[in-house]
């Protein structure tokens, strides 16, 4: 008799030999007809499909791995550069060829920020035998600032009088260089975490590929469907090699364009897994290859989906 929906269902402890010999899970010439999940499922599922089955090179998933690898590349050169040229007019102050000298605090001018009181100095001071005057940003409170008429040692870049920066002080433009520093690291920082995404993808679709995997077909029924932004999450229904009805999910980046999936839909799938949380996955009607994400719920995990 067939079960309810549900992964609790009883199964069939056989040795290899006798397994090979009395059940019909493998065919005549050796090819099995169930496809592998995690926790041991074995799904129905015939292993003559009916097109081609697909290749690792020209595949969808490899074409994505050498984009993100191009853009990758692309991305940290760009970063490389902007940030070494921030990195350059930061330090501009205080590179060789800059100039020293001392300047007086004349004025102070408060303003709000961002949500908080900020004040900004002027200084005059001389250079080449004229009296300059610009502005500094202390990143402070004005009482916490210099009061007028203190001393200061000044930093200038030879090439803009106007980019000045106040020495000993801890005002903004001192410390302008740790910003560009920092910021450049986060980005690439992120870039790589990006990269090694891609690339575990990467190793987890050529290892089914490559590990002598066998392609099956698989028709399960959708029992549910949730999308959010770019990712699918279906959970799937089929039999197992003991017709048990048994529930299943499935997880992949990527939109099924070719029609809008609702629970009781049929879906014709071939599938290259090895019983591993990851499954190579296209679907009847679509070119594109999908790297899915694979987990089948246990008895609790069923019953908080109300099944």
């Amino acid at each position: 008799m067939k079960e309810t929906p549900g992964n609790d269902a009883p199964t069939q402890q056989v040795g290899k030999e006798t397994q090979d010999t009395l059940s019909p899970e493998v065919s005549g010439d050796g090819y099995a007809w169930f496809v592998a999940l995690p926790d041991g499922l074995r799904l129905k599922a015939s292993p003559y499909l009916e097109n081609l089955p697909p290749v690792w090179l020209g595949s969808s998933l490899r074409r994505s791995m050498l984009l993100a690898i191009t853009f990758f590349a692309l991305a940290i050169t760009a970063v490389v550069i902007v940030a070494g040229f921030g990195l350059i007019a930061a330090l501009a102050p205080f590179t060789a060829g800059s100039v020293r000298t001392t300047g007086q605090v004349t004025s102070q001018h408060p303003y709000y920020y961002k949500h908080s009181d900020q004040c900004t100095l002027g200084i005059t001071f001389a250079l080449s035998g004229q009296h300059q005057n610009t502005t500094v940003e202390t990143g402070k409170l004005c009482k916490a600032s210099l009061p007028l008429g203190t001393q200061v040692q000044l930093a200038l870049n030879p090439d803009n009088p106007n980019d000045v920066a106040v020495l000993g002080h801890g005002f903004t433009r001192e410390g302008a260089w740790q910003g560009v520093v920092i910021m450049g690291l986060v980005a690439i920082t992120l870039l790589v975490g990006f990269l090694l995404a891609r690339v575990r993808r990467y190793r987890h679709a050529k290892r089914l590929f490559y590990h002598g995997t066998r392609w099956h077909e698989l028709s399960p029924t959708v029992h549910a469907v949730s999308r959010n932004g770019s990712s699918t999450w279906l959970r799937l229904v089929a039999q197992d090699t003991m017709e048990n009805t048994r529930i299943f999910t499935m997880a992949f980046h990527g939109r099924l364009h070719w029609r809008k999936l609702r629970p009781g839909d049929p879906l014709e799938l071939a599938l290259l897994a090895d019983g591993g949380a990851y499954a190579v996955v296209t679907v009847k009607g679509e070119e594109r290859l999908y790297l899915a994400r694979l987990s089948v719920p246990d008895n609790f995990q069923l019953r908080a989906m109300g099944l």
